[in-house]
C-alpha cells in the first residue's frame, strides 16, 4: 500500500470539515510536500500558527478528534444524517451542556436575588436605625473587588506566558530562516515558493530540536467585533465616574462625632476605589472572552451586574433623601416649618399642599449635624447637577458587564465558526492567542479609526448647535445670578432653548428614517443589549411627560406643554430609528459610495450629546418658577424627578453611542460586522 492510500480516509474526513485533533497532519515528516492547510493568513507571528510536533503513534493514541468522521459513525448516527436529523448528544456533551445551562440560569437568579434584596434594604434603610444598607453595600463591593483583582492579575499572567512563548517561537523561526539562507547559498532554491512563511513555521530541519514552549492552556480570548468594547462607551464611563467622585467628595459635610457613621465612612472610601478599579478593568479588558472557570465567571459577572443595579437603586434613594434633607434644613433655617405648622392648625386638610398631606420631612433635619453655612450653600447648589451621574455610570457598567458575561466561553476558532465547547483545555488551535505586545494586542481597545466621508455638513451643523446650547447655558446662569427680576426671563429662555432643540431633533429623526430605508438589512445577529437599554429609559419619558403636562396645563404654560409633547413624540420616533439602524448594512458599492443618511446621523449624534449636556447643566429654576413643584409639592416632585431625570439623561447619552455605532457600521458589508 502506498502512503497516499493509507492517508486517503484521513483526507476524506478533513475534506468534510473535520478537525484532526492533532497539531500536525499524519504522515511522513520528511515528505517534500509541506502541509499548511490549517494556516489561514500567513501570520508567522501569531502563536496559533505554530504547531507542536508529536510522533504519529502518540497522536493516534492520545489526541481524540472533537468530531467523528462519516467513516466511524455508528448506524444510528448514519440514519440521523440520512433523515436530516441532528446526531444524538453524547453522554459527555449532555453532562457538560446541562451543567452550563444550569449555571447560566442559577447565576441569573442570583442577580435577581441581589437586586431584590437591594430594593428591600435600601428602601427600608430610612425606617430603621441600623446601617443595614451600608453593610450590604460593603459586602457587594468586597466580593466584586476580589474577582476583578483576580481577573486583572490572571490575565496579566496569561499574557506574560504568551509573551515568553512568542519570544521562544520567534527565536526558533529565526534559526529556521538562517538554515534556509545557508541552504540557498549552497544549492539555491530548488522549487520557487516552497519556502513560504507558512512552511517555515511548520517545518523542522533535520537535526534541529523543536522549541520548548511553556505549558500554556487556552484561558482567554479578545474579541474584535462591534460589541467588543466601544471606545465612546468607555470614555463616557470615565466622564461619568469623574462626576460621581466629585459628588462623593462634596457629600461629606458632617464634622460632628454624633453624626458620623463609621460604616458609612468605610463605604465612602471603598466605593470610589471600587469604581476606579471597575473603570480600569473596563478600559483594559472590556473585550475579554473568558474560557477559564466559566461557571465561576458566570456567577461573578452576574454578581457585578446585580451589584451595579443595587448601587443604582441606592444612588436614587440616597440622593432623594439628601435632597429632602436639604429642603427640610432650608425651611428650618428660614423658619418656614414652624410657621407652616402653626398655620396648618387653621387650614383644612384638603387645602394643604399634596406633599404635606402624606409626607412629613421635618424629622430629616438635625441641627447637630450641620456644617458651615458656606459648605451647605455650595452643596445645595451643585447637588442637583451631580446626582444623575451615579445612576448613569452604574447603568453603563451593567451594559459592559453584560457584554462580557454573554461572551463567556464563546471563542471563535480559526475557521470563523463559534465554538460553544471552548474550554481552557483547548490550546493553540482554537483562536488567536495574544502575543502580549501592548502595541498589538489591545490597539482596537484604545485607538479610534474612523472614516468621516459624507459626514462634514452634519458634523459642522451639530457643532453649531453645540455652540448655541453652550451659549444658552451661560446666559441662563448669568440671568440666575444678576437678580431676581431676571430669573423668570432665564427660566423662559431655558424652556425655549429646550423646545427648539427638541424640534430640530424631531425633524432630524424623520429625515434619517427616510434615508436609512435605502440601506440593506443586516441578517447577522446582533446583541439586543442596545434595545433593552433604550426601552428601560422609555417609562421615564412617559412619566415625566404625563406628570409635567398635568402641572403645566393647570398653570397655562404653553411653551412647556408643547415642549413635553414634542419630546415624547421625538423619542417615540428616535427609538425605532436606532433599533432599525443597528440592523442596517451596505452590501453594494453604490450604497458604500453614496452613504445615504450619514450626514444626518452625525448631526443626531452631536445633537443628542448636546441635549444630554443641556439636561445636565441647564439652570435649575427655583421652586417658585417650576409649575411641577408648585402643583405637586417639593417632596413628591423631588422623589419623582430623582427617578425620571437620570434615565432621561442616560437615554440621550446611549442614543449618541448607538448613532456612533450606526454611523460606523451601517455603511459596511453585512459580513464585516
Amino acid at each position: 500500500e502506498s502512503t497516499s492510500e493509507k492517508q486517503s480516509p484521513r483526507i476524506f474526513s478533513l475534506s468534510k470539515g473535520e478537525e484532526s485533533g492533532s497539531a500536525t497532519p499524519i504522515g511522513d515528516r520528511a515528505s517534500p510536500m509541506l502541509y499548511n492547510g490549517n494556516l489561514k493568513n500567513g501570520d508567522a507571528k501569531s502563536l496559533n500558527s505554530y504547531r507542536l510536533y508529536m510522533p504519529q503513534s502518540d497522536m493516534r493514541g492520545s489526541a481524540t478528534p472533537r468530531k467523528r468522521s462519516v467513516v466511524t459513525m455508528d448506524a444510528q448516527s448514519i440514519r440521523s444524517v440520512e433523515t436530516h436529523a441532528p446526531p444524538p448528544t453524547s453522554p459527555e456533551d449532555n453532562k457538560r451542556l446541562t451543567t452550563k445551562y444550569l449555571t447560566l440560569i442559577i447565576s441569573c437568579m442570583y442577580a435577581v436575588l441581589l437586586v431584590t434584596l437591594g430594593l428591600v434594604v435600601y428602601l427600608g434603610d430610612s425606617f430603621v436605625n441600623e446601617s443595614i444598607s451600608d453593610i450590604y453595600s460593603i459586602i457587594l463591593c468586597s466580593i466584586g473587588f476580589v474577582y476583578i483583582f483576580y481577573l486583572i492579575f490572571d490575565i496579566t499572567r496569561y499574557k506574560s506566558i504568551a509573551a515568553k512563548n512568542h519570544k521562544i517561537k520567534s527565536m526558533h523561526e529565526e534559526k529556521i530562516m538562517e538554515f534556509f539562507r545557508k541552504q540557498e547559498e549552497q544549492m539555491g532554491s530548488v522549487t520557487p515558493g516552497d519556502r513560504t512563511p507558512e512552511s517555515i513555521s511548520t517545518y523542522r530541519p533535520p537535526g534541529m530540536p523543536p522549541p520548548v514552549l511553556i505549558p500554556h492552556k487556552h484561558e482567554y480570548c479578545f474579541s474584535q467585533g462591534r460589541h467588543s468594547g466601544s471606545f465612546y462607551l468607555k470614555m463616557g464611563a470615565a466622564v461619568l465616574l469623574l462626576a460621581v467622585q466629585i459628588g462623593q467628595l462634596v457629600d461629606e459635610n458632617l464634622d460632628n462625632d454624633e453624626c458620623v457613621n463609621i460604616l458609612q465612612v468605610v463605604l465612602d472610601v471603598l466605593f470610589p476605589v471600587y469604581c476606579f478599579v471597575q473603570l480600569y478593568f473596563v478600559f483594559k479588558y472590556s473585550n475579554v472572552i473568558i474560557l477559564k472557570n466559566q461557571g465561576v465567571a458566570h456567577f461573578a459577572f452576574m454578581h457585578l451586574i446585580g451589584s451595579s443595579l443595587c448601587f443604582w437603586i441606592s444612588a436614587i434613594v440616597r440622593e432623594t433623601i439628601l435632597g429632602l434633607t436639604i429642603y427640610a434644613s432650608s425651611r428650618e433655617r428660614n423658619g418656614d416649618y414652624y410657621s407652616d405648622y402653626n398655620a396648618s392648625t387653621l387650614v383644612p386638610e384638603y387645602e394643604k399642599p399634596l406633599d404635606e398631606r402624606f409626607l412629613d420631612v421635618s424629622n430629616l433635619y438635625n441641627p447637630n449635624c450641620n456644617n458651615s453655612a458656606a459648605i451647605n450653600s455650595i452643596y445645595e447648589k451643585i447637588s442637583p447637577y451631580l446626582y444623575p451621574f451615579s445612576v448613569e455610570f452604574n447603568i453603563l457598567i451593567v451594559a459592559i458587564y453584560y457584554i462580557i458575561w454573554s461572551n463567556i466561553g464563546n471563542c471563535d476558532n480559526e475557521d470563523g465558526n463559534s465554538d460553544a465547547n471552548s474550554t481552557s483545555d483547548d490550546t493553540y488551535h482554537l483562536c488567536k492567542i495574544p502575543t502580549a505586545n501592548e502595541d498589538n494586542d489591545f490597539t482596537s481597545n484604545i485607538v479610534i479609526y474612523a472614516d468621516c466621508h459624507a459626514s462634514n455638513r452634519g458634523m459642522f451643523l451639530g457643532l453649531i448647535v453645540m455652540v448655541i446650547i453652550t451659549g444658552m447655558l451661560i446666559i441662563g446662569f448669568v440671568f440666575s445670578s444678576v437678580g431676581e427680576e431676571f430669573m423668570e426671563l432665564g427660566y423662559l429662555l431655558n424652556s425655549c432653548t429646550k423646545l427648539g432643540l427638541h424640534v430640530l431633533l424631531l425633524f432630524a429623526v424623520v429625515i434619517a428614517f427616510n434615508q436609512l430605508r435605502q440601506l440593506d438589512i443586516n441578517e447577522h445577529p446582533i446583541s439586543l443589549l442596545d434595545d433593552v437599554l433604550l426601552f428601560i429609559c422609555l417609562p421615564a419619558f412617559f412619566m415625566e411627560t404625563v406628570f409635567s403636562l398635568v402641572a403645566t396645563i393647570s398653570y397655562a404654560n404653553i411653551v412647556k406643554s408643547i415642549d413635553f409633547i414634542i419630546m415624547v413624540i421625538q423619542v417615540l420616533i428616535q427609538t425605532p430609528l436606532i433599533m432599525d439602524g443597528l440592523r442596517r448594512c451596505s452590501n453594494t458599492k453604490k450604497l458604500r459610495r453614496k452613504k445615504p443618511g450619514r450626514e444626518i446621523l452625525m448631526f443626531l449624534l452631536i445633537a443628542n450629546v448636546a441635549m444630554w449636556i443641556f439636561n445636565t447643566f441647564s439652570y435649575k429654576s427655583p421652586d417658585s418658577l417650576d409649575e411641577r413643584y408648585e402643583f405637586y409639592g417639593k417632596v413628591i416632585w423631588t422623589i419623582l424627578g430623582h427617578i425620571s431625570l437620570p434615565l432621561i439623561m442616560f437615554y440621550r447619552f446611549h442614543s449618541s453611542v448607538c448613532f456612533a455605532d450606526i454611523w460606523d457600521s451601517a455603511y459596511k458589508p453585512g459580513s464585516e460586522h
